[in-house]
C-alpha cells in the first residue's frame, strides 16, 4: 500500500516555522517505522507566497539537522493562485498513493499519531478518520484559544468517536473518495468553511466520519496580534456568509449571526472558568484570558457587520 502525505504550505507562512519543522520531523520518524506501507510526501504551495526553492531548502535542512531518513518520494508542487482548500484538492489529484493523509503545515502530531490513524483506517477503510486536534497551550495565547475557540479542549481519551464534523488539518481516507468529492468552491472572498460544506454532502451520501482520539496533534493559536484580529474578522465574515449557503440558510441571517456571537461570548466565560485547570491557566489569569477572547469575538461580530454593510470590501480583506 502506498500512502501520500498531502501537505499544504500556506499555514506555515502564518505560523512559526518551528512548528513545520517539528511536523516534518514527526511524519518522517513515524512513517519510517511503518513497514506495511510506502510513503510519499507531496507539498503544495503557491509561488506568489513562497518559492519552491525555499521549501526544498527548508526540508533539506530539517532532514540534515535531525539526521532523518528520507521518504521513498518527496515532491513540491506549485499551484499558482491557489489557497488552502485549493491546495488540498490539487494535492489529492496529484497524489500517487491510493490512500492520502491530509495535513496542515502548522500541526504537530504526537507520538503514536500515525500508527493510530493507520489502524483506524484499516478498521474503517471507507470512512474518513480524523486525528484529535487541540490547541497548543504552552503559552498564554494558546491557553486562551484552547479554552474558548472552536477546537475541543485537550483530553486523555483514546477511543473512536463517530462525528458529523471534523477538522481538515489531519485526516486519512482513500484518495478516490476525495477525487470524487473535492472541497467545494466557496462564495467569493470566503477563506474557510469549504470542509463544513463537504462533510454535509458526504453525510448525505452515507460516508462515515470518525475522530480517532488516540491520534493526537496540536494546532497553534493565532500568531501575534495582527493575525489575532485578521482571523477574528475573517471568521466573522465567513460565518456570516455561510448562513446564505444551501445547507445553512436561515430566514433571518443577521439575527442568527448575532445569536451565534452571543452564544460564543457566553461559552467563552463558562469554558474558561470550567476548564482552566486542563491547560494550567492560573486563577489570576482568568480575567485576562476572558477579556482576550471576548475581544476576539467582538471583532468576530464586527467582521460580520462589515460584511453585511460593505460586502465588496469584506470579500477582498482579511485573507487567511
Amino acid at each position: 500500500m502506498k500512502i501520500t502525505f498531502v501537505l499544504e504550505w500556506e499555514n506555515a507562512i502564518l505560523s512559526e516555522l518551528e512548528r513545520t519543522s517539528e511536523l516534518l520531523t514527526q511524519i518522517h520518524l513515524q512513517s519510517n517505522i511503518q513497514q506495511q506501507a510506502q510513503f510519499e510526501l507531496l507539498i503544495l504551495h503557491n509561488s506568489e507566497q513562497v518559492s519552491e526553492e525555499f521549501i526544498s531548502d527548508f526540508l533539506r535542512n530539517v532532514l540534515d539537522e535531525k539526521n532523518l531518513p528520507e521518504m521513498e518520494e518527496t515532491r513540491v508542487l506549485d499551484v499558482k493562485d491557489a489557497h488552502y482548500f485549493q491546495l488540498k484538492n490539487e494535492g489529492v489529484r496529484h497524489a500517487k498513493g491510493e490512500t492520502v493523509i491530509i495535513l496542515d503545515s502548522d500541526i504537530i502530531p504526537q507520538a503514536g499519531w500515525l500508527e493510530a490513524l493507520l489502524n483506524a483506517h484499516q478498521k474503517y477503510p471507507e470512512a474518513i478518520i480524523a486525528g484529535a486536534t487541540h490547541i497548543d497551550y504552552s503559552d498564554f495565547m494558546g491557553k486562551c484559544f484552547s479554552l474558548a475557540w472552536f477546537f475541543p479542549a485537550p483530553s486523555d481519551r483514546s477511543d473512536m468517536e463517530s462525528a458529523n464534523l471534523i477538522f481538515s488539518n489531519n485526516f486519512i481516507c482513500k484518495k478516490q473518495l476525495l477525487i470524487d468529492n473535492p472541497y467545494p468552491k466557496m462564495a467569493e472572498g470566503v477563506t474557510r468553511g469549504a470542509d463544513t460544506l463537504l462533510w454535509k454532502d458526504l453525510e448525505r451520501k452515507g460516508v462515515k466520519l470518525f475522530i480517532c482520539h488516540q491520534a493526537k496533534a496540536s494546532h497553534p493559536a493565532p500568531n501575534g496580534w495582527e493575525h489575532f484580529f485578521n482571523r477574528a474578522l475573517a471568521e466573522g465574515r465567513d460565518d456570516y456568509l455561510r448562513l446564505f449557503e444551501r445547507d445553512f440558510q436561515v430566514g433571518n441571517p443577521e439575527f442568527r449571526f448575532f445569536k451565534i456571537y452571543l452564544l460564543r461570548s457566553k461559552n467563552t466565560i463558562v469554558r474558561i472558568l470550567k476548564n482552566r485547570a486542563k491547560v494550567n491557566l492560573s486563577l489570576w489569569q482568568v480575567p485576562f484570558a476572558t477579556i482576550t477572547m471576548l475581544t476576539y469575538y467582538l471583532f468576530y461580530l464586527i467582521g460580520g457587520i462589515i460584511t453585511k454593510a460593505t460586502p465588496r470590501y469584506a470579500k477582498v480583506s482579511w485573507q487567511i
